[in-house]
């Protein structure tokens, strides 16, 4: 489908994505787990950006109760994971907006840079997000996270919910 041409929705699709990644950034996971529809799904495959998540391993593939049951051992102050926790910064540009069956369907680049224990990290790739409209904003109904590095091993990702 081509992207749809108009500004305003351009610029309330792109608001939309930076408020989440600022979210993400500030370790704000409680609030981001909210941008979601109760029956969303956030993926990060592993090796192919076309595998099933349902047949093949993947990096996260998670439902909504499965990112806040994530969140509630992240809490617990026995994550040893993020202790210290990560550093993270994104970047997302680049952005198309496509109708797609009963939303719109939001593409964007993602660069994403951590730091923790002395150790930089640069992340990159492509984001899909799935949107419902919700008010006046949006919810996502599936976050696919394309990271260029899917098929190399990978330092810590569980700065990612």
């Amino acid at each position: 489908m081509p992207p749809i041409n108009d500004p305003a929705l351009h610029a309330r699709v792109e608001a939309f994505l930076v408020h989440e990644a600022a979210l993400l950034d500030d370790r704000l996971y409680a609030e981001w787990t909210e941008l979601f529809t109760p029956d969303g799904i956030y993926w990060v495959p592993a090796n192919r950006d076309d595998s099933d998540p349902k047949d093949h391993v993947s990096l996260i593939y998670d439902n909504v109760p499965r990112l806040k049951e994530r969140l509630i051992r992240a809490d617990s102050g026995m994550f040893w994971a993020q202790d210290p926790p990560t550093r993270v910064t994104r970047m997302i540009g680049n952005l198309t907006v496509q109708a797609d069956a009963g939303g719109l369907l939001a593409t964007s680049k993602l660069i994403l840079v951590t730091q923790r224990r002395g150790q930089s990290q640069v992340l990159s790739g492509t984001c899909r997000h799935e949107l419902a409209e919700h008010g006046d904003g949006f919810r996502i109904r599936r976050k696919t996270v394309l990271l260029i590095q899917n098929d190399e091993p990978q330092i810590n990702l569980t700065f990612l919910p």
